[in-house]
């Protein structure tokens, strides 16, 4: 094992004096725990922590590009959708048909989606008709 000498200030030695007497207390005997073994089980935890944190910052995935990708796909989906169903209203398959006249279709669809939501963020108490 390799030794590595370090300065601290006292208020990390007596925290590690308390780990040290807390893991004593517990049962361990004083072979068991030292100063040596709880420091160096801190250092090998920091530098777990420290590698993870390093991992996260080089990580490919980049949340505003993800964002950004969603919210135009969701878009596309709904122009697409809502000039289909403009389409759709104009057939003379449907025509007269309350059902299917179209600024119906939009309220209903809007008045769906609003319940939907609303069960997922029941305490949004605010009006946001965006659409």
């Amino acid at each position: 094992m390799a030794k590595i000498q370090a300065y601290v200030s006292d208020d990390v030695v007596n925290k590690i004096n308390a780990i040290v007497e807390q893991r004593r207390a517990e049962g361990a005997r004083k072979e068991d725990v030292s100063s040596s073994s709880v420091i160096s089980m801190l250092v090998e935890l920091g530098l777990r922590v420290y590698e993870a944190q390093m991992e996260r910052k080089e990580s490919p995935f980049n949340q505003m590009l993800f964002n950004k990708t969603i919210l135009e796909a969701v878009l596309k989906a709904q122009f697409i959708s809502s000039k289909l169903l403009a389409m759709e209203s104009m057939s003379p398959h449907i025509a007269g048909n309350d059902k299917f006249e179209f600024r119906g279709m939009v309220q209903n669809i809007r008045d769906d989606v609003k319940e939907i939501v609303e069960t997922f963020f029941p305490e949004s108490g605010e009006e946001t008709d965006n659409d």
